[in-house]
């Protein structure tokens, strides 16, 4: 029998097998299982841990595949450093960068309980820096997206405009989700990043969308069967795949929806803060983001505009009033 490496299967088996041969005793690979078996791991975020055994486990740069046959006492020798970041390098972007972070915590855990008496990975600074501030998917182009795409993909764009939710979240959304208010309707969920209450108003176009889900669509994004996607991913790439065949903007990603949403969760009610809280921006970030929109895009109403003014003039009182009205820089 074989099993999918990282897979659930595939640690058991592979511990199983560590209980009696002991394949991995003073390997680096011992560490990566002692991990996977401890609260530290059991306590992370399903996301989290889906990131990290991505990472231990990955069949081309994964930690286990580089560093799981290497002896313990490669991680005590100072040299180690410099394997680890050429080893990112090569890698390069932000998965370098997620790579050598899983692994200074795989690191710092055995440090913590003595296996490993020096921590030579600490204060690594990342490379990959990204300002996606800026990039819009402008209404032209969602518009050209909406009439060329499939309805089960552009449903995915189209939630995520009016949600600003991350694929993750909108993965998992269904209509248990969505609970009526004294003043409307509101999609309340437990997001898997910070796994904190988000409270989004339901938007004139989210009220739409949810009317055109197939009533037995347990999901409100599902692939063409109507079946769940299996993976949060993959509601990237159905994007992107569509994005390409339509020519529009390569650099256009799903993760891009988010500045868009932002004014249309302004527009429907939503004040700054609770926009830069439900986005993990600060006040400041989410105006700015606003405000780029609003420039870049020339036929935003001036309510938009106004409306902005205005959160930005209530925020402004809100901090004098908790400052005694002393000024604030």
């Amino acid at each position: 029998m074989s099993f999918a490496v990282g897979s659930p299967e595939y640690v058991a088996a592979f511990s199983a097998a560590g209980s009696s041969a002991s394949p991995a005793t003073g390997k680096f690979r011992s560490i990566i299982l002692r991990f996977l078996d401890s609260p530290d791991f059991g306590g992370l975020a399903p996301r989290t841990q889906s990131d990290m055994k991505t990472s231990f486990y990955h069949d081309k740069n994964g930690i286990d595949r580089k560093f799981g046959d290497a002896p313990l006492a490669a991680f005590d020798d100072p040299r180690i450093r410099v394997q680890a970041l050429d080893w990112r390098d090569k890698i390069g972007g932000k998965v370098g960068d997620d790579r050598i972070r899983h692994l200074q915590r795989l690191v710092a855990y055995a440090h913590d309980r003595g296996t490993l008496r020096h921590h030579h990975l600490q204060k690594v600074k990342s490379v990959y820096k990204s300002n996606r501030s800026e990039i819009f998917w402008t209404p032209d182009e969602i518009e050209r997206f909406r009439i060329g795409s499939p309805p089960h993909v552009w449903r995915i764009l189209a939630i995520a405009l009016e949600t600003g939710l991350r694929p993750g979240d909108l993965a998992e959304l269904t209509r248990d989700h969505v609970h009526r208010t004294p003043h409307g309707y509101r999609i309340v969920i437990r997001t898997s990043k910070r796994q904190r209450l988000a409270s989004i108003p339901v938007t004139a176009g989210m009220a739409a969308i949810l009317s055109e889900v197939p009533a037995d669509q347990s999901t409100l994004i599902a692939t063409q069967s109507g079946a769940p996607y299996k993976h949060e991913n993959y509601l990237g790439d159905a994007v992107s795949e569509w994005r390409d065949r339509l020519r529009i903007r390569k650099e256009l990603r799903l993760y891009d929806a988010r500045g868009t949403a932002a004014t249309r969760l302004l527009e429907a009610g939503a004040d700054l803060k609770e926009i830069a809280t439900h986005m993990g921006w600060s006040l400041k970030h989410a105006s700015e983001v606003i405000e780029r929109y609003v420039a870049l895009s020339a036929d935003m109403s001036d309510s938009l505009a106004e409306k902005l003014q205005t959160a930005e003039k209530r925020k402004i009182l809100q901090t004098k009033l908790q400052t005694g009205g002393q000024n604030v820089s």
